[in-house]
């Protein structure tokens, strides 16, 4: 019995660090094109690249690791009943209750490790890029800036070109700037510019220039001529800000009354918690038979998962309204996937146990 429970962890263990691998590298390739972008508006210093998609990565890792083994344990167990090793496995009288004890360490050893990750590394990381964020919103410059390229800047739809960068003199030269106001858009020339600071805020001065502004669709434009025109550079406060919840210490969390820290704390118990919700679910829904389609329980799995990524969102949200008791929390959304997933084992397992029962009564 000891082979077949280890050979139930390789396989779980082999196809979960394949799907994590899998997801971990498109996830990246979604932080690096954002980190990417951040530093060409200008709002990260290029140096920082790599230590900003190294600790971003690590709050993307609260959210794979429990999707990559859920899938693991579906995927794998899924396979033996297809491969018919399952049935041989129920020939010898193993039952679904025993295959989830089997994978029950392995389980336990990943629910140990989220709370780990979600608690402390997390917290910790997000923490260490909230404080390189506030350095590099004191040390933000124009430096951020590509000679001869158009750059978004200021916004979103805002862009800026300059000719040339002097590191040294923190001065810009042939700078055009096109910025989009919400009720008009400002087109900007000038020969050169400098960056200053005043009142803890940071503008570009830019001199000898022109500046057209109007509202698109319209004859309402007027051009002046300027010898000094002041543009405030992009404010990185609300990142910082939205940072603040997720970069607490989780003793910090612990000891608060805040409505937010409550709710943060239920935030970041929710990758673990899940991860158990999940493990039953899976092992409930591995269980197939070839007149079912062949991806039906996979597709099933994916569907309860994004019911239960919804419903976790939603919670947390209506907890830091206040619109949910504490006390409730997000144990009512493991409760719904966990007690489907116990319901789908127990019906798995019924009929054999019945016909057990009997023949012990006889």
């Amino acid at each position: 019995m000891k082979i077949l429970a280890n050979y139930l962890r390789k396989q779980t263990i082999r196809t979960s660090l394949v799907v994590l691998s899998l997801l971990f590298l498109l996830m990246i390739g979604t932080l690096f094109t954002s980190t990417l972008r951040a530093i060409a508006r200008g709002i990260l210093p290029p140096e920082l690249l790599f230590i900003e998609l190294s600790l971003r990565s690590v709050d993307v890792l609260t959210i794979l690791i429990p999707l990559s083994f859920y899938l693991g344990v579906l995927v794998s167990l899924s396979q033996l009943y297809r491969n018919q090793e399952a049935v041989m496995m129920h020939a010898v009288g193993w039952s679904s209750k025993d295959l989830f004890r089997a994978l029950q360490p392995l389980m336990w050893l990943v629910f140990g490790l989220m709370l780990v990750v979600s608690l402390v590394i997390a917290p910790e990381a997000a923490r260490l890029s909230k404080e390189l964020t506030t350095q590099a919103n004191e040390k933000i410059s124009l430096m951020g800036l590509t000679e001869g390229k158009f750059q978004k800047f200021f916004s979103d739809e805002g862009v800026i070109f300059v000719e040339k960068v002097d590191v040294e003199q923190q001065r810009v030269e042939n700078v055009f700037a096109n910025i989009h106001h919400p009720d008009r858009i400002d087109t900007l020339t000038a020969e050169y510019g400098y960056q200053f600071e005043e009142n803890d805020q940071k503008y570009v001065a830019l001199f000898n220039g022109y500046r057209n502004e109007g509202v698109p669709g319209t004859n309402a434009y007027q051009m002046m001529q300027f010898e000094r025109n002041d543009i405030k550079l992009p404010d990185l406060d609300q990142q910082i800000a939205a940072l603040d919840e997720k970069s607490k210490p989780t003793v910090e969390l612990l000891q608060s009354d805040a409505v937010t820290d409550q709710a943060q704390l239920h935030w970041r118990l929710s990758p673990a918690f899940s991860l158990l919700a999940l493990f039953v679910l899976a092992v409930g829904l591995s269980k197939t038979s070839h007149r079912e389609a062949k991806f039906i329980n996979l597709v099933v799995g994916i569907l309860a998962y994004a019911f239960m990524v919804n419903l976790l969102t939603i919670g947390h949200s209506l907890l830091e309204q206040g619109e949910l008791p504490m006390s409730l929390g997000l144990w009512w959304v493991y409760g719904i996937l966990g007690g489907y997933g116990l319901w789908r084992l127990l019906k798995n397992d019924g009929p054999k146990l019945s016909l057990k029962t009997v023949g012990s009564k006889a």
